[in-house]
């Protein structure tokens, strides 16, 4: 689960340096500031994550009106307080009593019994922000039909920020690659589907092919859209991979993930490019069970230098480490000159086949500093 609202304990409390008032809590691998003396470890708390909106009763308990500290539009964001990065709430479970009580009136339950890790968002009215799209993305005008999707096409799984479970790789290798502030793009060579009219007319005239080419963002498949001019359409996806070739280069059975990049996608984002290009970062091919299997990392980049693709920078390779972690995952992007968005750390060998958990992200502390960036990409 990538995000969630949980009751959980604090593991750990450091002093701040010429900071009478205040301390750092840490709650998985998340380091919040709060009020010295105000917990203690073991403290059973309720942690609030970055890019969270809370309801106005919980914002009038937390804030004080004369507090130094505010929210905007009702949003947790990362904050620096004391030259300390904060990112996140602790609330004290007293706080939330109310709002618990209003959700199990209104539900109907005469008693709730809360467990440590339980997840309280819907309990409490948190729910999780989502970034406004701005008219120059190209998820403005694409709504999903699913009807026309090609079930062998599979999305990505969302990649849960490391800080949730700062444990993962421990005694692991690891392969940790640049992350891109982007849009996803997704292409392949799946099995073919009859799922237009005249797929079916084809099909039953004997004229399909075993294997067709498909593609779309990651949440919507745009090969067999409506009103599409060309195979291709009118959208940056379809231009993309027009424009490099794309499907050229790559087996039946094979199903790519890669990064679009360039000007006009991301605000501020153009990686010096003057056009979109597109860079892989993940792949898996169909075995003959018809399962998908992902490629190991350093599989996946040799696949990629076959076929001409680029692939995401790779700034690491060896026994996982926290303190390495913390080092790439600030600084400038191997592209251009943006401030880096983060980095994606996996385990080196066995990957996860089934695809529900492919990587942890790392996200900087200085790209979530400029507020109109998020932890949602």
């Amino acid at each position: 689960m990538t995000y969630r609202v949980p009751l959980t304990t604090i593991t750990s409390i450091t002093p701040i340096p010429n900071a009478e008032r205040l301390e750092i809590a840490r709650v998985y691998g998340w380091d919040i500031v709060v009020q010295k003396n105000r917990y203690q470890v073991g403290s059973v708390v309720v942690l609030i994550p970055i890019d969270s909106i809370i309801p106005q009763w919980l914002e009038d308990k937390v804030f004080p009106p004369n507090g130094k500290v505010k929210l905007h539009r009702h949003r947790v964001r990362q904050i620096r307080l004391r030259g300390q990065v904060s990112q996140g709430l602790l609330i004290d479970p007293a706080d939330v009593a109310e709002g618990i009580a209003s959700w199990a009136e209104a539900n109907k339950k005469k008693k709730v019994d809360l467990e440590l890790e339980q997840d309280l968002a819907e309990m409490i009215g948190v729910t999780k922000y989502e970034p406004e799209v701005h008219d120059n993305t190209p998820k403005a005008a694409i709504k999903r039909n699913k009807p026309l999707e090609n079930p062998y096409f599979r999305k990505y799984n969302g990649i849960t920020n490391i800080k949730w479970n700062p444990n993962a790789f421990v005694g692991q290798d690891v392969v940790i690659q640049d992350k891109y502030h982007e849009s996803h793009i997704r292409f392949g060579r799946a099995p073919f589907v009859a799922n237009t009219f005249w797929k079916k007319v084809k099909k039953f005239l004997g004229l399909t092919p075993k294997f067709e080419s498909v593609y779309g963002s990651n949440n919507v498949e745009l090969t067999n859209r409506p009103g599409n001019k060309g195979f291709y359409g009118m959208n940056v996806y379809g231009t993309a991979i027009e424009k490099e070739g794309a499907f050229e280069f790559i087996e039946d059975g094979a199903f790519v993930h890669a990064e679009l990049i360039g000007p006009g996608l991301q605000k501020n984002y153009t990686y010096g490019l003057t056009e979109h290009h597109i860079i892989v970062f993940d792949v898996r091919l169909m075995q003959e069970d018809g399962t998908q299997k992902w490629l190991d990392p350093e599989d996946a980049e040799k696949w990629a230098d076959e076929r001409g693709f680029d692939f995401a920078e790779v700034l690491y390779k060896g026994p996982f480490d926290k303190d390495v972690l913390e080092k790439l995952t600030v600084g400038r992007c191997s592209l251009g000159n943006e401030v880096r968005e983060g980095v994606v750390v996996k385990a080196r060998y066995h990957y996860d086949n089934q695809g529900d958990k492919v990587g942890f992200k790392s996200i900087s502390p200085e790209y979530l500093a400029d507020t109109s960036n998020s932890d949602e990409h």
